[in-house]
């Protein structure tokens, strides 16, 4: 939400359904790829055709996500680009979110009290390798042991056994 909040908040906190890009259902198509704390191989124009939206569209959707540090590019070869995606935005439950936070320095990113009802919706806070480990420990279980929703079990458990 943060990012889509940032975009909002710059635009004046109004834009055209029609033309605005929509930040956060291709942050959501980039976390999919999520594997591990690892990169994420981004095809432009297979994630652009899945989104529906052009090629340049969704480049330079991610130039703003980068510029932002939702995202860290790192190398754009043939149409693939290898991102890496700021844990205080989307993790892969049961990874350590410090190891890219410490990488790529990402800031914490969060939404203010108040979300776009707010002077400023979104908080960023530089890199400090102390609030990423407090941000750690207030959420140990998150990271360590993510609750499971699905009746079928979860990858990251294996299928519960009754």
């Amino acid at each position: 939400m943060a990012a889509d909040f940032l975009r909002r908040h710059q635009s004046g906190g109004g834009y055209d359904e029609e033309t605005w890009p929509d930040t956060m259902r291709l942050l959501i198509l980039i976390y999919t790829e999520l594997t591990d704390d690892g990169p994420v191989l981004l095809d432009f124009a297979a994630k652009a055709e899945e989104a529906r939206v052009s090629v340049e569209d969704l480049r330079a959707e991610v130039e703003w996500l980068v510029e932002h540090e939702f995202l860290a590019l790192d190398g754009d070869v043939g149409g693939v680009a290898r991102l890496w995606v700021n844990p205080s935005v989307a993790f892969l439950p049961g990874t350590d979110p410090r190891v890219a936070a410490a990488r790529h320095r990402f800031p914490y990113i969060g939404v203010a009290e108040g979300g776009m009802s707010a002077g400023q919706p979104v908080i960023v806070h530089p890199y400090e390798l102390e609030l990423w480990e407090a941000v750690y420990d207030a959420q140990r279980d998150m990271f360590e042991d993510p609750p499971c929703f699905s009746s079928d079990g979860c990858a990251i458990h294996g299928p519960r056994t009754s």
